[in-house]
């Protein structure tokens, strides 16, 4: 059975309007701006795996309905981790910690030591 076309324009109908409510929500969607201090600059640092190419100043525009994990590195510097836990407020979600200040700290390198110690031969051996 073939649908009439009066069916069809309706099915299409509810299409557009479930496609327009999804756009809709996705654009209302919470927003959080999260200060962040990092260094020793210059370091490279992650939101959710994504690399972020400068750190702006006035910090990070994240969503605050969800929770995102920070990731800071450099090369011969222990790397940080930190977790934004969404949490619902009053006024909606808010991203915890609202601020975050990492300071990387070098990574000790630490040649391997011998003790060694000398005891005098006896028994007047010559060459």
């Amino acid at each position: 059975m073939v649908p009439s076309k009066e069916c069809v324009g309706r099915r299409r109908m509810r299409w557009g309007v479930a496609v327009l409510l999804s756009v809709g929500l996705v654009g209302c969607a919470p927003w959080q701006v999260v200060g962040v201090e990092a260094g020793p600059e210059p370091l490279d640092v992650f939101v959710d795996g994504q690399r972020i190419v400068e750190l702006p100043g006035d910090g990070l525009r994240l969503r605050s309905d969800r929770s995102h994990v920070l990731h800071f590195e450099k090369p011969g510097y222990r790397s940080e981790q930190v977790i934004l836990e969404s949490l619902v407020g009053e006024e909606g979600p808010l991203l915890r910690p609202a601020s975050v200040s990492v300071q990387l700290r070098p990574v000790e390198i630490r040649s391997p030591q011998i003790d060694v110690e000398l005891q005098p031969i006896s028994g007047g051996v010559t060459p």
